[in-house]
């Protein structure tokens, strides 16, 4: 997805999400706190930023794979969970 921007006669295309992200934008496209990106970062827990051009930025794509990897261990927690209930259920059930 991209978003144009016109200033004058000059088209510009902009990528979206942006590659790169300062720790406001980031947390706007995340849906976190500041604070709670920034500890996570000093966690280990969350991508660290990069310095650029003297600014912390976050490279859209290791957060994109952080996210996804979050996801995946999520899910199969999730499932896990269900797998312990289901068990204990049937335990019940059968004593």
């Amino acid at each position: 997805m991209s978003v144009q921007c016109i200033e004058g006669r000059h088209n510009m295309t902009l990528p979206y999400p942006p590659p790169y992200q300062d720790l406001r934008t980031l947390s706007e496209h995340i849906c976190a706190a500041e604070s709670t990106i920034e500890n996570w970062v000093r966690q280990g827990i969350f991508p660290s930023p990069r310095k650029v051009g003297g600014k912390n930025l976050w490279q859209w794509k290791e957060v994109e794979k952080h996210l996804a990897r979050a996801n995946e261990l999520a899910a199969s927690s999730d499932d896990e969970l269900q797998r312990v209930t289901n068990a204990t259920r049937r335990a019940l059930r059968d004593h």
